[in-house]
């Protein structure tokens, strides 16, 4: 069985502190050419010098292109058998060729990712700088961040700028969520992020015109020309956003809204253990009629009860309460975004995401939702 370190996230709510450990990273991080000959040592070392992370050895055995090669090996209980195999595979001449112009990276001893030839190195640091570069983007103030091995999301909201809800009372900060990698498994990306300080409920929203996102290749200034036009993308789309929040207290969660959302295919599989249940589909083809209608009633509690099952004590006690003659979808999204804090740092992160999107189609599905304007 391979012996491979976890992937580690950690999160972080001060700049500075961030700063330096994204700093410390891009000293410690190596892009290294695969060497002609690998040899693989008690199923945990790389020609006796490097150990690897999951994600590393994962991005090693997908470059060899042999399918299910990474599960295989990790599957095997006998000791040094993995080795033993991954030594004759990856030393054939047309793994080699595979392999050949791609580059290890290396944070300190472990393998952490392989890129390919084409691959240009922007590092967080290099990132967080960017951004701020000449007094750019002064107004925006670091929410919190994640860092997971060499991913970055780090969500800034505006220090000057947000917006009130329909009661005058509940205010929402805006700003934008960032996003980098060292290893190539995202692209650099900025969407929009907004947060209800009263719960802390972040959600992030898809940027609706324009590319969002920049790959990591050419030169480094073309890299920085780059950024500096998808946050300037995402920044012209706040008004969009916040009307698209707003729309969601004029859109009634009504006893019927579970069915419609059904039958339309909305975006619901936010929550994992709620995508694990596989709702109701119009598209699936049952034995009866009988069975058509279990199902779609089984689905219906489901999606009914999401913000009493997942939601947290905002979540509880506003759609328990006895003196609101009903709810809005304003109040079913906050159930997920409630919910998230919940989860770890990256699951979190996917929630808050499937909330920005569950609440773009519902924007988009207003008027079968009974949207009820002001």
């Amino acid at each position: 069985m391979l012996k491979h370190k976890p992937v580690m996230s950690r999160r972080f709510n001060n700049f500075n502190d961030l700063r330096h450990v994204v700093e410390h990273e891009e000293e410690c991080t190596q892009y290294n050419h695969i060497p002609m000959e690998i040899i693989f040592q008690d199923d945990e070392y790389i020609n006796n010098q490097y150990k690897f992370n999951t994600q590393g050895i994962k991005a090693l055995c997908g470059a060899t292109e042999v399918n299910g090669l990474f599960n295989a090996m990790d599957a095997v209980e006998e000791p040094h058998m993995s080795s033993t195999f991954l030594n004759t595979l990856i030393n054939q001449d047309d793994i080699r060729n595979k392999l050949a112009g791609k580059r290890l990276v290396i944070v300190g001893d472990t393998i952490v990712g392989v890129v390919g030839s084409r691959y240009m190195p922007y590092s967080n640091r290099q990132f967080l700088d960017d951004l701020f570069k000449d007094n750019n983007n002064q107004t925006l103030a670091l929410e919190r961040a994640t860092l997971t091995c060499t991913k970055m999301t780090a969500n800034f909201v505006e220090q000057h700028q947000g917006f009130k809800m329909k009661d005058g009372e509940d205010y929402t900060k805006i700003g934008i969520s960032v996003k980098n990698d060292g290893i190539g498994y995202v692209p650099v990306s900025s969407k929009i992020w907004t947060l209800r300080p009263k719960c802390l409920n972040g959600m992030m929203h898809l940027v609706d015109k324009g590319i969002s996102y920049a790959k990591h290749t050419g030169i480094e200034e073309a890299m920085r020309s780059k950024l500096d036009r998808i946050i300037t993308l995402a920044k012209d789309q706040y008004e969009v956003i916040q009307e698209r929040v707003k729309t969601l207290t004029q859109v009634p969660y009504t006893n019927t809204t579970a069915k419609t959302f059904l039958q339309l295919q909305a975006p619901f599989d936010i929550i994992p253990e709620v995508k694990k249940q596989r709702l109701y589909n119009p598209k699936k083809k049952y034995a009866d009629v009988l069975a058509h209608q279990k199902d779609l009633d089984r689905s219906i509690k489901v999606l009914d009860d999401i913000p009493t099952t997942y939601g947290g004590p905002h979540t509880l006690e506003l759609w328990n309460s006895g003196y609101r003659d009903k709810h809005s979808m304003y109040d079913y999204v906050e159930a997920f975004t409630e919910h998230a804090q919940k989860r770890d740092e990256e699951t979190q992160l996917e929630i808050e995401a499937g909330a920005g999107i569950l609440t773009a189609w519902v924007n988009d599905h207003k008027e079968e939702l009974g949207y009820l304007p002001f």
